[in-house]
């Protein structure tokens, strides 16, 4: 009796995520998409009502060289910006990122700054992968959404974008001496009931 085994190893995670803020805790979440694209989840959790809105995001990017090919889309952007270095979130004083986009709001025809958001990013020739902004420094500026704050500063939270979670690896159990980490333990036996079965059956 023969048995054909298929082994397949589990893919590297796509997605990654973490939180930054202690007054007014934001989730970033990093995620692959199949086209090759980066998508930048952003979800303000002002449970303490501060009233505090998404203004603006910059961020640092891995490969400045591929910087000129890059382009940002997502809903309630009224501005990009793409230059390495160059790319402040709010004031003067601020330092400069590679990449920055500004959110839209208009508090007396209400629409206020959004609460939460998706950035995509994406390159003109290129395949990008969580890696282009895993542990790379960000800034996020957050205002005020009610009319009557809507000229005040808000605040910066600022922090590292989240990295790739690590690889799951193979089971050090194993003592059958393969590569399979284990999985002919868990065949074999199977594989000789089933031999049993059809020694009965004959």
């Amino acid at each position: 009796m023969s048995a054909h085994i298929e082994v397949r190893f589990t893919p590297s995670p796509e997605s990654a995520e973490a939180s930054f803020g202690r007054d007014v805790p934001v989730r970033l979440a990093l995620h692959e998409t199949a086209d090759g694209a980066i998508t930048i989840d952003i979800r303000i959790d002002d449970a303490a009502g501060h009233g505090l809105g998404l203004g603006a995001l910059v961020f640092d990017f891995a490969d400045h060289e591929i910087l000129g090919g890059l382009h940002m889309d997502g809903p309630r952007l009224r501005g990009r910006n793409v230059s390495s270095g160059r790319v402040r979130a709010a004031g003067d004083d601020a330092r400069g990122y590679d990449c920055g986009v500004r959110f839209e709001r208009d508090t007396r025809h209400g629409m206020p700054a959004p609460r939460a958001t998706a950035l995509q990013l994406a390159h003109d020739s290129l395949c990008l992968t969580i890696d282009d902004l895993a542990g790379r420094d960000f800034a996020l500026h957050l205002v005020p959404t009610a009319a009557n704050r809507a000229s005040g500063h808000g605040l910066v939270i600022e922090g590292r974008l989240p990295g790739r979670p690590a690889r799951q690896t193979r089971d050090a159990g194993a003592t059958d001496g393969s590569v399979f980490g284990g999985v002919f333990e868990q065949i074999l036996p199977l594989m000789g009931r089933r031999a049993a079965q059809m020694g009965d059956a004959a």
